[in-house]
């Protein structure tokens, strides 16, 4: 007879399956007990081979315990709640469906989940791996490498402070969460095309008001992996514009936040101007031009939204 998982690791993914390949079978690889976690897959509407790379994932290796769930309405939000009804474990640990993971991956998701007290969120560390690069492309500012996926804001463990929280690449939530706080806003988050995000801090910024801790676990590390699609113009022009439409939602419906929002914004404009002028100085034009055109396009989507036009992406 089966036994419980102690983890449910959960992928989220859409038309997205040869990175899932790789993703899998990085999981068929790990250190842990196959007792010990069960592998979720939840299928957004895939129209490339999802289904047949789960499905060889799966007869080839009947050791472990793989489910593949499809999930009809469109949207990331709405595929990790429905990661988080389907769950057969005390723990949903959220990992990307392109990454590569060490093999002691799970195992060290678990003994950290153990050392908590119950209910707790906590989030790990990601790198980033740009395909056909040795490295991070010079035209790139670090102070922007987060929206590529990187997260690794402390050294050692400790709890997240206000400024900042797990991201869903690699973040942990035991299930009990989710009935105390609510889950991901499904008018946040990505859905197929459309690149809109926000979800994870209006979901995280939930589980705080209601006094639940956040960790940071240094040692629950992946990589993210960064295909040349998602280095094209139009991709980041999308993606930034998604950003700032996701944060005018996240904010809308309470005009304080609206306020506090926009003198963000404002701010993050002007540091992102001296910011420029550092990097020209230092000879990286393209990076200074990536980082004031980032900003612009982030501000179109806020302040689009707030004039009610609304940006196409896709």
């Amino acid at each position: 007879m089966q036994t419980q998982p102690r983890i449910t690791v959960a992928i989220c993914t859409y038309n997205r399956a040869d990175y899932l390949h790789d993703t899998l079978q990085g999981l068929s690889a790990q250190s842990a007990d196959s007792g010990q976690f069960e592998i979720l897959v939840i299928n957004n509407n895939s129209k490339d081979h999802t289904k047949q790379v789960c499905d060889d994932f799966i007869k080839m290796h009947n050791a472990l315990n793989v489910r593949v769930v499809e999930e009809h309405e469109q949207g990331l939000s709405r595929a990790r709640n429905r990661a988080a009804r389907e769950g057969s474990a005390p723990v949903i640990l959220y990992i990307d469906d392109d990454v590569f993971l060490p093999k002691n991956f799970v195992e060290t998701a678990i003994a950290y989940s153990d050392s908590c007290s119950e209910p707790f969120c906590a989030g790990g560390s990601i790198d980033v791996a740009f395909e056909g690069e040795s490295r991070q492309p010079a035209w790139i500012p670090t102070e922007l490498m987060p929206m590529f996926g990187l997260h690794k804001p402390f050294e050692k463990e400790r709890e997240y402070p206000q400024s900042n929280f797990p991201r869903g690449g690699n973040m942990v939530i035991h299930r009990s969460v989710f009935e105390i706080a609510g889950y991901f806003k499904t008018d946040l988050g990505r859905t197929g095309t459309q690149l809109l995000g926000g979800e994870e801090k209006a979901f995280f910024d939930s589980v705080r008001r209601k006094g639940i801790s956040l960790y940071y676990w240094p040692d629950l590390k992946l990589t993210h992996r960064i295909g040349r699609e998602r280095l094209g113009k139009e991709y980041i022009k999308n993606q930034s514009i998604g950003i700032g439409h996701s944060e005018w939602l996240r904010v809308r419906h309470n005009p304080a936040d609206i306020v506090r929002k926009s003198a963000e914004e404002a701010v993050k404009f002007a540091g992102s101007l001296i910011l420029s002028l550092w990097y020209s100085i230092s000879g990286r034009w393209k990076a200074a031009l990536f980082l004031v055109q980032f900003r612009i396009w982030v501000l179109t989507g806020f302040l689009g939204s707030k004039t009610g036009n609304r940006n196409e992406r896709g």
